[in-house]
């Protein structure tokens, strides 16, 4: 929360901080830095999905290369 503290000569200071609750830019930087957290997450479990993908189709020809060509 912000505030203004009244001077002595009756106008306005600048703006301070008061108490522990977060100002709305704290709030919106916290809320970016938690989404592009998860955004890093997200990227690495595709990438593992595609690794994984990847990894089976391999051992599928593996199978099928075996069999003798799939007979």
């Amino acid at each position: 929360m912000l505030r203004r503290k009244r001077l002595p000569d009756g106008s306005l200071g600048e703006l301070e901080k008061v108490g522990l609750i977060p100002t709305t830019e704290e709030q919106v930087l916290s809320l970016g830095e938690e989404l592009a957290q998860e955004k890093v997450k997200s990227i690495q479990k595709d990438l593992l999905i595609n690794s994984l993908g990847s990894q089976l189709t391999q051992l599928k020809l593996e199978v099928i290369s075996m069999k003798g060509g799939g007979e």
